[in-house]
């Protein structure tokens, strides 16, 4: 995820199988893949522990679930969770991001 971040935004979703509210932020962000234009990440915590809690100290951002990031080039360019997480807000970060690479 990180290397692909290199040359295109993408997305992160970081979520919990036992919360209704990671249920909910999963929905949402699986609403980036209508278009098809963003690759997808996520990171179910229970299973990959290891992998969200480095993931948290690389992007520099406190671990919450669920907890959704475009990342660009490494470094996260948009952050949101819990009940503040939008497709819309999201899918803007991306385009926005690719907009000042090209």
């Amino acid at each position: 995820m990180l290397a692909a971040s290199q040359t295109q935004p993408v997305a992160l979703l970081k979520h919990s199988a036992a919360c209704m509210v990671s249920a909910r932020g999963q929905r949402v962000f699986m609403q980036l893949a209508e278009h098809g234009d963003l690759p997808l990440y996520m990171v179910t915590v229970q299973q990959a522990r290891m992998v969200s809690s480095a993931l948290a100290e690389r992007l520099g951002v406190r671990h919450e679930t669920p907890q959704a990031f475009i990342v660009y080039q490494g470094e996260p360019v948009i952050h949101q969770s819990h009940g503040s997480i939008r497709a819309e807000d999201l899918r803007a970060a991306a385009h926005q991001a690719a907009r000042r690479a090209a």
